[in-house]
């Protein structure tokens, strides 16, 4: 079994490694390569699926952090199998597709594979996750995957800001969505599904923040499967390659939105949020897709803006789903994946075909192209509800749980009819016109002069698509066994089966209506020739969000402009200012009960003070001070190394010789840096550092800030002295030096072993800082300019110059 979960996930996983590199050997027949990914791991997960008493089960496990309750667990139910078959059931037709698809014309079919192969491994990992930290990951990188595949194509600005879009977008939302699991994880102590699943959540004064995590959690749902206001990224993603909208945003990525609503139905179905909010945004984003697709003209943008107002049904359907559990959304979800993943490819031959895009453009490629117009003719029924297919039975369904829900909630479930009820309209509409503007009519001057017959091997993963919706539309008790088998506890209620005919019901009358109104619409269409579509620029939501940006860019320049300084010396007001304000506010407020019992000043009049290292401790102030006040460079680098020499003497006082070596190597090595830059230095830019004088009310910022930070770390030292923690760190860590480290010194054990990896992460920074900058002085040569401004130097360095006063 577990040998099965890898080869469906890993393999895909370690293929998009080295799909890169054998590009460059095997060039377009790589995509056959790829193309083993999804074949074998949907050979595995139905193997899996066969296995007697798996739904339900943890199938692997391995720790990862588990300090943090963080692990590599995978978990195989009904819910996570079905949207995996989907996602490498798809992946299968998809590489199919991609292989006929990629013409010798797009370079590195290699790299567009392992971009592939690694969108599938990530969406495969974010359905079949256990635990949330994990599943965020996956959600991230399928993420990443997507923003590399939409910008595939990079020469071209629209899929450059296509891929940015999407990436801010679900990025964004995705930290939304880690705040609310680290939230839940707060709360009940756990990142484990099936924990939780089984437990359930805690109710009483922890509700509040369970609210809150789901807010957050909700808006990452709606920013991946763009719903309102995160809708406008989808169809700006339009720009990647057929394929990629085929299989990303249309079968998979945009619904795992929909996966998490369903994954946290049972646990947050009676939170007081839960229906109001997916309901209001998921319903009104139904009917916002469906206006802006009849308003399209575009073939992939009807497709990618009906694609958002399917997802806002999807995703309301669980936030109306009664206590009980949801009954068909197996149903609905499959017979979207059916007809938008087949009218996805549809497009992608016919731009293939004729170069032409723009719906307006074409016409009469029924009589060229009789497969495809089939294909297309089937699927648009199915996005119509025609009867015959599963989209007459998706519709008769959602009409009946749809009219349960107005009676049910109120006004809620009457927003949602009549959401609904519109959307239906609206999307008969541009379903028909998809069909017959591409297939019926006179052929226009352009198709006839660019097209060319594509292979029947292209038009195959889409009419394999159209039959499946099409077979089990007319004989839809073929649905049942396997959707009966794939429901889930607390998230699905036993359903009554499906049958193409339910008698003469009120769902009947409404569904006939609905197609004669759709068909009026289109006919108005075709009447007016759509002169009247045309999206308004207040729902081009991409627009504002350019502007954003930009505004955004303008406003971090100016504010850099604003705070930017000539002097580093010259930020250092801002930053110890804000630690004296945050850190000295804090540790004020905390002192207080210290302060009332005088633990302070015991301890302060408790401390027995080594005579030897107050001695060490005095030079260093000593030092230090000289570094403040004296005028030269020089003098400046003596004091600032002798501070250094004797805190290494200090630390030699605590026992601890290598913290001394390492610190007498730092002292070094800076020395001597300082000692070639300065080298490489005009003689009068030592004097000239000082014609810079603060004026006095700086002078007077620089010594409050220097005595105020003083005295918070002298406070902050005085008060861990006077109340050290029952379960001390050092004590621990003193106490395992001989037993877990075998040394005798605890400072060196835990330079060494302890923070081992801190100390060598320090160690590269020095030994890299040291050679950049030993390579920075070694190549720099004086131009004859400055050898011919002598002592004075070049103008900047600090020191009075003629020419600057010109």
């Amino acid at each position: 079994m577990n040998s099965a979960l890898f080869i469906a996930l890993g393999l895909p996983l370690l293929l998009s490694l080295v799909l890169g590199p054998l590009g460059h050997i095997l060039g377009r027949r790589v995509g056959w390569v790829a193309f083993a990914a999804p074949v074998l791991s949907t050979v595995a997960l139905l193997w899996l699926a066969t296995q007697t008493g798996l739904p339900g089960g943890r199938v692997l496990e391995f720790a990862w952090i588990p300090s943090l309750g963080i692990h590599l667990a995978f978990l195989l139910d009904g819910l996570s199998l079905f949207f995996a078959l989907i996602v490498t059931g798809m992946g299968v037709l998809v590489f199919w597709y991609a292989n006929f698809y990629l013409d010798d014309h797009y370079r590195h079919h290699g790299r567009f594979y392992a971009y592939l192969t690694l969108f599938m491994a990530a969406m495969l990992g974010t359905v079949l996750a256990n635990n949330l930290m994990l599943l965020f990951v996956f959600w991230e990188l399928t993420g990443i995957a997507s923003f590399l595949l939409i910008g595939f194509l990079h020469e071209d600005e629209g899929s450059r800001v296509g891929a940015r879009q999407a990436l801010l977008v679900t990025g964004f939302t995705g930290l939304l969505l880690l705040a609310g699991v680290l939230m839940v994880r707060q709360v009940t102590g756990t990142f484990d599904l099936d924990d939780l699943l089984r437990n359930g959540l805690p109710t009483g004064e922890q509700r509040g923040w369970l609210t809150a995590a789901l807010l957050l959690m909700l808006l990452g749902a709606f920013g991946k499967s763009a719903q309102f206001p995160f809708h406008f990224w989808l169809p700006n993603a339009m720009a990647a390659p057929t394929p990629v909208s085929a299989y990303l945003h249309s079968a998979t990525m945009v619904k795992l939105g929909v996966f998490l609503c369903a994954r946290l139905f049972p646990l947050f179905v009676e939170n007081e949020l839960w229906a109001p909010l997916l309901s209001w945004v998921a319903f009104g984003t139904m009917v916002l897709g469906a206006v802006l697709a009849l308003q399209s003209h575009d073939l992939k943008a009807i497709l990618a803006y009906s694609t958002v107002s399917q997802l806002g049904y999807l995703i309301g359907y669980y936030g109306l789903g009664p206590l009980r559990g949801v009954e068909y959304d197996y149903l609905h979800i499959l017979n979207h994946v059916f007809y938008k993943g087949s009218l996805f490819m549809v497009a992608g031959v016919v731009i293939h075909s004729t170069g032409l895009q723009d719906i307006r453009q074409l016409g009469g490629l029924g009589r060229r192209l009789p497969w495809l117009a089939a294909t297309c003719a089937v699927s648009a029924a199915t996005m119509a509800g025609v009867m015959g297919t599963t989209g007459f039975l998706s519709k008769e369904m959602m009409l009946k749980e749809i009219f349960d829900a107005m009676q049910a909630h109120g006004t809620l479930g009457a927003y949602a009819t009549g959401c609904v009820l519109v959307t239906s309209v609206v999307k008969v509409a541009f379903a028909a016109r998809f069909f017959t503007n591409i297939f019926l009519g006179p052929e226009p001057a352009a198709v006839k002069a660019q097209f060319h017959a594509p292979p029947l091997a292209l038009q195959l993963p889409a009419l394999l698509l159209a039959g499946a919706a099409l077979v089990l539309g007319l004989v839809p008790a073929l649905l049942d066994p396997p959707l009966d088998a794939l429901s889930v506890a607390g998230l699905h209620h036993p359903a009554d089966h499906l049958a193409i005919w339910h008698g003469v019901t009120l769902e009947l009358f409404v569904s006939t209506g609905v197609l004669v109104l759709g068909a009026g619409v289109y006919a108005l269409g075709q009447r007016t020739r759509w002169r009247w579509a045309r999206i308004s620029p207040a729902l081009r939501f991409d627009v504002f969000f350019e502007a954003g940006l930009g505004a955004f860019a303008r406003f971090t320049k100016w504010l850099t402009r604003s705070l930017q300084a000539d002097r580093p010396v010259s930020y250092l007001p801002a930053v110890l200012g804000f630690l004296l304000v945050v850190v000295g506010g804090a540790t004020a407020r905390a002192l207080g009960p210290a302060l009332r019992e005088g633990a302070l000043a015991g301890a302060l009049a408790s401390a027995q003070p080594d005579p030897l290292r107050s001695f060490a401790a005095g030079l260093i102030a000593l030092a230090v001070v000289g570094v403040v006040v004296l005028r030269r460079w020089t003098t400046q680098l003596i004091s600032l190394s002798v501070a250094g020499f004797l805190t290494t003497f200090y630390f030699v006082l605590y026992r601890a010789p290598d913290l001394a070596l390492t610190q007498i190597l730092v002292e070094v090595v800076t020395l001597i840096l300082l000692l070639l830059l300065l080298g490489r230095f005009p003689g009068s830019a030592e004097r000239g550092e000082w014609t810079y004088r603060a004026r006095p009310a700086r002078r007077v910022l620089n010594l409050t800030l220097a005595l105020g930070v003083g005295a918070l770390m002298t406070t902050l030292v005085l008060w861990c002295n006077a109340r050290p923690a029952a379960d001390r760190v050092g004590d621990r860590l003193a106490a395992g030096t001989v037993d877990l480290a075998q040394g005798t010194n605890a400072v060196n054990t835990i330079l060494v072993d302890f923070r081992g990896f801190d100390t060598l992460g320090e160690i590269t920074v020095l030994l890299i800082a040291t050679l950049g900058a030993l390579g920075l002085l070694m190549r720099y040569k004086r131009t004859p300019e400055e050898y011919r401004l002598g002592p004075l130097g070049a103008p900047g360095m600090g020191v009075h110059h003629p020419e600057e006063e010109a």
